[in-house]
Formats: C-alpha cells, sequence, structure tokens
C-alpha cells in the first residue's frame, strides 16, 4: 500500500441499508483515506474497529477512536479480536512502510502468513499484497475494495476539466498507458511522466509525489498518467489522486493528469476539478 494524497468527502455506497450497518475492521495506514472512511462511517451510522501498525509514522491522531496497535507479526492477536467482535469484513486503506520482513517478530500464525510472504516476495510487491489479502480470505474473512465503500472512482471516460489534452498530449498519454502496461510486468509503479512521446520519469518505491518533484523544469508540455498496474490487486493499494495531486504537477510544469476509469480513487472530485481548472491543468479519464 502507496501513500495516498488529498482529503476527500466521499459517499459511502451502500447496496442496502443492512449492509451498512456491518461492522469493518479498518487497517489503517497512512495519507487521509483512512480518516475520510472512518468519518463515513460515523456520517453513515456503521461500526467499526480501528487498527494501527506499530512504528508506522501517521500525521493523523487516531487516539479519539480507541485504535488497536499491532506490531507487523501479531496475527493471532489481530484475529482474536476480530473472533470476539464478529467482525468479518476488513479493508486495507492507506500507504505503510515495507518492513525488514527477516526481522520481524511473528506469533504461530504470523509464522505462516510470513513464510508466504517470503515465499512470493521475489514476485514482487503485488504478490505480497494478494499473498496478505488470500491469507485473511482463507481465514474467513471478506476483504473490502475502498471503492465499495467510498464513491472516489470515475467510471466514465472522459475530460473532467475545462481544459483538454491537446493532441500531443493525447499522443503521450498512449505512450503512458503502454509504458506502465509494459513495466507492470517488473512491478513497477502505478504512474509515468511522458512529454513528446518520451517516458521522462517512472514511478518507483518513492511514490507519485517524489516521482512528480523530479520532474520540475525538467521538460514542458509533459503529461502524468495514472493506471492499475496489470496484475494488481484491487482489494489494496489502488491508483490515487487528489488536490494535492494536481497542485504538486502544477508545481512540476506538468499540464495534466490522465487516470484509468473504474481502477483509480479521485478524491474530494469536486475539489480536485476546481483545482484543476483554477491552475489550467486538464484532468482525463481513459
Amino acid at each position: 500500500m502507496r501513500d495516498n494524497l488529498g482529503r476527500a468527502s466521499c459517499f459511502v455506497l451502500r447496496a442496502s441499508e443492512e449492509k451498512c450497518k456491518d461492522e469493518i475492521a479498518i487497517f489503517a495506514g497512512r495519507g487521509q483515506l483512512p480518516k475520510i472512511l472512518i468519518e463515513d462511517c460515523q456520517k453513515n451510522g456503521r461500526k467499526f474497529l480501528l487498527f494501527l501498525l506499530e512504528g508506522e509514522k501517521y500525521d493523523i491522531d487516531y487516539s479519539a477512536f480507541n485504535p488497536v496497535s499491532l506490531g507487523y507479526g501479531e496475527v493471532e492477536k489481530f484475529l482474536k479480536i476480530l473472533h470476539e467482535n464478529e467482525v468479518k469484513n476488513l479493508v486495507f486503506i492507506g500507504g505503510v512502510t515495507k518492513p525488514n520482513f527477516s526481522a520481524l517478530k511473528v506469533d504461530k500464525r504470523g509464522a505462516i502468513l510470513l513464510a508466504k510472504i517470503l515465499a512470493n516476495k521475489i514476485l514482487g510487491d503485488d504478490a505480497v499484497l494478494k499473498t496478505v489479502v488470500n491469507f485473511f480470505e482463507k481465514e474467513g474473512l471478506k476483504i473490502l475494495r475502498i471503492d465499495e465503500l467510498l464513491d472516489c472512482v470515475v467510471s466514465q471516460k472522459t475530460t473532467l476539466t475545462q481544459t483538454k489534452p491537446s493532441a500531443e498530449n493525447r499522443d503521450d498519454i498512449e505512450v503512458g498507458m503502454k509504458a506502465i502496461n509494459h513495466f507492470s510486468k517488473f512491478d513497477v509503479g502505478q504512474s509515468v511522466v511522458v512529454a513528446q512521446r518520451q517516458i521522462i520519469a517512472v514511478e518507483a518505491l518513492e511514490g507519485t509525489d517524489e516521482m512528480i518533484k523530479r520532474c520540475k523544469n525538467l521538460r514542458q508540455n509533459s503529461v502524468l498518467v495514472k493506471m492499475k498496474k496489470s496484475n494488481q490487486s484491487t482489494k489494496a493499494d489502488l491508483p490515487t489522486i487528489g488536490v494535492e495531486t494536481i497542485r504538486a504537477c502544477f508545481d512540476s510544469g506538468i499540464k495534466g493528469i490522465a487516470v484509468q476509469a473504474n481502477h483509480t480513487l479521485v478524491l474530494e472530485k469536486e475539489l480536485t476539478i476546481k483545482t484543476a481548472d483554477e491552475l489550467g491543468l486538464f484532468l482525463t479519464v481513459i
């Protein structure tokens, strides 16, 4: 799970009132998304249990929500709490720092999960995430996608802003889409920056923000393309943009952003679009 940007006022998607009342376990990482989900749960009367990772650096104070702090290897403790509270719905949300797996202290269940992670670690971060998701699903938990809980996904392929991508921008977007699909084989970034049909930056472990900063004054009329990797699980780490992404692109001279329909979280949609319009950037859905 990588860093997520911005702050949103998203609305819970409910298949029924009963679904809304189901208690969920929120395993929170960094960024604003966990807080957004908590606020939405409070607004809609949905109960939740909040879990935080020991050693993670959180910018938000969650003490008012009685969070449970867990070490990376405390799987038995985590499952016991869920069982005692009869909670079967779990969502992973926010960014976390990758641990040193070889130095983790684990309980018995944690040892089983760690062995599975280490067996798949050579395949990359996406394989690790899928291993974690599959493990907890086999424990009887339902892993919820973020877009099942928050209405932050744009499904229609269209340009959301007054500013439209030029023909040159569209050519660059096409290059970016092909690049991300190609790089997916190597478990490399959800984002690229393209200018004049050349890849000038690829998102690595540093995340989208830092990649954007690297592009400052590098090339004029560049575009940011952000998509889900071809083999990426939709139950964790969905590509995300927000107001801060727009501002970061503006500061670095990037002229617009292209995001993937149905697979990208657009936080605080109205404000994000308004900010892009004010700064003269385009935001298009591909």
